[in-house]
């Protein structure tokens, strides 16, 4: 009988945090593959609709996710763009499945009722939400409401669980309770994350009226919503992080003191089959060809940074930096059914 996929996960990572600690063979558990940089969306402060738009070929996506495999990753992420700009998202994600990946989509779900029937193996879905209509348009453009909360109702009544992600910009920064409100009502979490800064796949910058003051409070008063069981999916030691973080203008540091986890224990691939130690790095650290002869190399690499404020990044390397408690936080957030209203 097959194990289910969420086992097959936390088993991986088991083994990936071993090796981690031992400073042994490095064991990823996670990989986020890019399948596209198009998108529907021209949000405020994304990059990627503005790089190469070119896909790889379904034959050289096998390929690369035989080599993930291969790597001992059981997560995951299809990420962009927007995925479902790929007509042939649907067979992605098969391939996905047939290698026994626990599958999630990062995703805007304005293409969701198209593809809907080529996504049940979809096991998690994130989606973006800022806001009620006119908060969540400023950031991300005219249109960008219509239809979300319907497709996320869809999924939760099928009994998948959704995560909207919220970045905190000035347009967002007043919208948390309304967005934990509306998380409550639709029996879904929400992570909240900071802008991010200084990459490739990034524009623009943070905001002069989001002085750090006031970021640091913002991220105080979520932790005592989170702590009062609010549907927070960001665990505590992230959220406790971001309240002292000294300069959101500075997404990512590099200190001596800190290992990073990034091509250990996770990894990025980009559109083109380019694999990177996280998203955050593309432009920073050299690239490997995941569909070449040397891909082995991609994972146990140096980074250009150790400590960063880089919403799922901090995440993952707060479950290797403070696995208890990271990991009690998180499974708690992923694992459950979230309180309805």
């Amino acid at each position: 009988m097959a194990l289910d996929p969420r086992l097959d996960v936390a088993v991986a990572f088991g083994r990936s945090l071993l090796s981690w600690c031992l400073d042994g063979v490095p064991r990823p558990f996670s990989a986020a593959f890019a399948v596209t940089n198009r998108c529907n969306l021209r949000c405020g402060y994304c990059n990627t609709p503005f790089l190469d738009p070119t896909d790889l070929p379904l034959a050289k996506v096998e390929l690369l996710f035989d080599r993930l495999a291969g790597f001992g990753v059981k997560r995951l992420g299809l990420a962009g763009g927007e995925p479902m700009a790929r007509k042939d998202i649907g067979e992605i994600v098969a391939m996905a499945k047939a290698r026994r990946f626990y599958l999630t989509m990062n995703t805007n779900l304005l293409l969701f009722e198209k593809h809907r029937p080529r996504l049940r193996d979809v096991d998690l879905f994130f989606t973006s939400l800022d806001g009620d209509r006119e908060h969540h348009e400023a950031a991300r453009g005219r249109g960008a409401y219509d239809g979300v909360l319907e497709a996320v109702a869809r999924i939760v009544g099928e009994g998948r669980p959704v995560v909207a992600i919220c970045v905190v910009t000035e347009h967002s920064i007043g919208q948390m309770d309304h967005l934990l409100g509306l998380a409550e009502a639709g029996g879904f979490r929400v992570h909240f994350q900071p802008q991010c800064t200084d990459t490739a796949i990034v524009r623009g910058g943070v905001a002069p009226e989001l002085t750090t003051a006031r970021l640091q409070r913002f991220w105080v008063e979520l932790l005592a919503r989170k702590r009062a069981g609010r549907p927070v999916a960001s665990s505590v030691p992230y959220l406790e992080t971001l309240a002292t973080w000294a300069d959101f203008t500075r997404s990512a540091l590099l200190d001596p003191e800190v290992r990073c986890a990034a091509s250990r224990g996770f990894l990025y691939v980009d559109p083109a089959g380019q694999a990177y130690p996280c998203a955050y790095t593309k432009g920073k650290a050299p690239a490997v060809d995941m569909l070449g002869d040397h891909w082995r190399d991609a994972l146990g690499r140096e980074t250009p940074c150790t400590r960063c404020s880089v919403g799922p990044y901090l995440e993952f390397n707060l479950l290797y930096q403070r696995p208890v408690r990271t990991g009690l936080s998180v499974a708690a957030s992923y694992l459950t059914r979230p309180r309805t209203a």
